[in-house]
């Protein structure tokens, strides 16, 4: 019964396989890995102890084909996905010395702000809260919290050069990313 069916596999492999690699070729791109596809799907069947009840064979293994190749798309993409999150945390020594002093700038500029800006500045910018609520913190006006928050940033885009300035922005923008 065993050879009967590995007979049957046999001849419904030599008549389809191009049909079936060509099939994965669609999905893949790749002729090489289209034919691993194939070819592993035959492996997987050959080892199945009840192929025998499988009623419709070349129907069957072109869905598995499909669906192995799909899988092996998703299983790509996963890697691809975490080679580029790797890359982007590979950074040099240098680069970490320049963020370093970046923020160590940034740091020293928020220092230099007036006592009322820069508590304007970490409730509305730093915490996020809206002027309403920095208000009602503070006992200060709405307007009053406006022209705080600009004139904390005039003074900040004053003492940074471009990029020190860029830098608090990204510092910011992660700093409400991870909050969050």
């Amino acid at each position: 019964m065993k050879n009967q069916t590995e007979d049957t596999i046999r001849g419904v492999f030599i008549k389809h396989y191009q049909e079936w690699c060509v099939l994965s070729f669609s999905f893949l791109h790749s002729m090489a890995e289209a034919e691993d596809v194939v070819q592993d799907v035959m492996v997987k069947l050959l080892l199945r102890q009840d192929v025998h009840t499988i009623e419709n064979l070349p129907s069957y293994i072109r869905v598995s084909i499909k669906n192995a190749s799909l899988l092996k798309i998703k299983a790509g993409q996963k890697v691809r996905r975490l080679d580029e999150t790797v890359s982007l945390y590979d950074t040099s020594y240098e680069q970490e010395l320049i963020d370093r002093e970046g923020k160590v700038e940034v740091q020293n500029a928020l220092n230099i702000l007036p006592e009322q800006c820069k508590r304007v500045f970490e409730l509305c910018v730093i915490e996020g809260l809206q002027y309403k609520n920095t208000a009602d913190v503070l006992g200060i006006s709405t307007n009053t919290v406006k022209y705080h928050l600009k004139k904390a940033f005039k003074i900040l885009r004053h003492n940074l050069s471009s990029s020190y300035f860029f830098s608090l922005i990204i510092i910011i923008v992660t700093f409400f990313s991870i909050k969050n």
